[in-house]
Order: C-alpha cells, then structure tokens, then sequence
C-alpha cells in the first residue's frame, strides 16, 4: 500500500513538473524588442546661387560693364567703353615703359614726365626715372623738386606746372595735343584704396563725358583706366592734388580721330 502510494506521489509530482516548468521557462525568456522604424536621411539643403561680383573697385582687372563704364572707372584700350571716343595723346605701348624705384621712393612723377617727353619729342627726358638712378637721386617728386631734376637733366627745357587743381587748365593742354601729368589718388581697378600716385591724362574732356588716364604701373595697351570726368577730378584733386605738369615742347601731328 505505501509503495503504491509514494508511486502515485512520484507520478502525480512528474506530470505537476512536466505542466508547470515549460511554462515558467515561457515567461522567463523576455519577448525580443520591436524593430526600430528605418531612420530617412533629412535632404541637404540646396547651396543658394553666389552672386555675381562687381569688378570694381580693385585692385585687378576690371571687365567693362555697359554703360555704367561711363561713371566709375573702368579698364580698356585707347577707344572709351562705347566706342565714342579715342584716345587723343596715344603713346605707342613700346614707348611707356614701367615705373621704377630709385633709393627705395617709387619714380612715377618722373616716369610720367618720360611719356610726355616721348609724346613730344623732347630726348634729354627720355628714361628720366633710369637717369635719376644712375645719378643716385632718390625718386618721390613735386613741384620744387621736378624744377631741380630739369635743371640737372634737362636745362633749357620749357615746361608748366600748376597747382591750382583749374580743369579747364586740362583741357587747354589736350587742345593742343600736348601730354599732361596729373596727380592720381587711386580707388579705381588698380588700387582698392587712396594712392599717393602720378600718371598720364591722355583724354579729357566734359562735353563727351570721358576722362581717361595711362598709368605707369599698369603700362599695357589694355590698361588705360577710362572714367566720367566727374570721377577723374576727384582723384586729381584727393589727397592735396591738382597738380599738372606739362611740356611746353610741341607736339606730334594729331591724327583723325573721334
């Protein structure tokens, strides 16, 4: 009777083991996570278009731009942006040599006065900036001192100078197909800021509304800088200018131009 009963006992507690532990196994296993929803890449946002730069002011080579040339100033040939006028003065590119240093000081007083001197033929100023340096007088001019520098180099000559900052001054010189020399303060396609300086004046005139002026940094045959009258005197006159030297020596037939 008691192996009977402790086999029962046996049974009974196999069959309670074989119902109670997968389920416990069930519930200890935890459920597996839910899969993340799929991440979409956020679209890059599209570069906004650059705008175009203005070409002026400098410093570098500024394209002409219609007639808005016809105010600031702008970079060309010898013919003004709308093709209205030319250059009256037009030195030969071979001729307009580069500005130089003599001890150190920038020689653009007398590099300039060297264009004028070869526009009108008058040979004791020729490479006059090559002249001071083999003389070792330092470059840097003004008025006192182009009197000394044509006294050494080239006595006897006959010139102008004025400082009185008198267009009308300019445009009696160009009449006469002589080359004038102009203080320059810069702020165009050369030069972003205010220069001390001294170039050319090839072409002014206020009834066409051009001015134009040959530097002698930039002595390319591309690299005259034309202007609205307005915008040269500006730079003739900033800084304290207004000075114009000029050859008295006459000057070259003028050939047609317009």
């Amino acid at each position: 009777m008691n192996q009977r009963l402790l086999l029962a006992l046996l049974i009974g507690g196999v069959l309670v083991w074989w119902y109670h532990d997968p389920q416990e196994r069930m519930r200890s296993v935890p459920a597996p996570p839910a899969p993340s929803p799929p991440i979409t890449p956020k679209p890059k946002p599209k570069p906004e278009p650059k705008k175009p730069r203005r070409p002026c002011p400098g410093p570098g080579p500024c394209p002409l731009e219609d007639k808005e040339a016809g105010g600031r100033p702008v970079e060309g040939g010898p013919v003004s942006p709308d093709g209205a006028v030319e250059l009256v003065c037009d030195l030969p590119a071979s001729e307009r040599k580069k500005n130089i240093a003599s001890q150190g000081l920038g020689c653009c007083v007398f590099r300039s006065i060297d264009y004028a001197a070869r526009w009108q033929q008058v040979p004791e100023l020729y490479d006059l900036p090559e002249q001071l340096v083999q003389a070792g007088i330092p470059g840097g001019g003004y008025p006192e001192k182009v009197d000394e520098v044509l006294a050494r180099f080239g006595p006897g000559v006959s010139y102008l100078q004025d400082t009185s900052g008198d267009a009308d001054i300019l445009e009696a010189i160009l009449k006469t197909g002589r080359m004038p020399c102009v203080t320059y303060s810069g702020r165009d396609c050369h030069y972003a800021g205010s220069i001390s300086h001294m170039v050319c004046l090839p072409y002014f005139d206020r009834q066409t509304g051009w001015a134009c002026i040959s530097d002698n940094n930039y002595p390319g045959n591309s690299e005259f800088v034309w202007m609205a009258p307005d915008e040269f005197l500006k730079r003739w006159k900033g800084g304290g200018g207004g000075w114009v030297f000029a050859l008295l020596a006459p000057p070259p037939p003028l050939p047609p131009h317009n």
